[in-house]
């Protein structure tokens, strides 16, 4: 899967963190057969918490593209991609990674 926020490619420790791109901290977790890197485990339950959740609502087995804009306060608007088909979606966390709000927007 690759992923973009705010338009530039992450999920390595040279690109930052896969979900709000910051490049200090040291975690990394294996989602959807790739080794990211994220800064803290927060954000990679909360990244892990939207995949799957997509995937959920969508009957999806996995997504090639992620594309996320927006931040942790006022949340993210994201498009998900899986061959053909897609979904946009905006997510806003709350405490330790959980999905607070998560609407199907197109």
């Amino acid at each position: 899967m690759k992923v973009f926020v705010d338009g530039e490619e992450t999920g390595e420790k040279k690109s930052g963190c896969a979900l709000c791109r910051a490049t200090w901290g040291g975690y990394y977790e294996k989602i959807e057969d790739r080794e990211f890197f994220f800064c803290c485990d927060i954000c990679a339950a909360e990244f892990r918490n939207m995949v799957n959740e997509v995937k959920k609502r969508e009957g999806w087995s996995k997504i090639d593209e992620l594309r996320i804009a927006g931040d942790y306060y006022s949340g993210r608007n994201c498009v998900a991609i899986n061959n053909t088909e897609h979904v946009k979606f905006f997510v806003k966390f709350g405490d330790e990674g959980k999905i607070e709000r998560f609407e199907i927007t197109g």
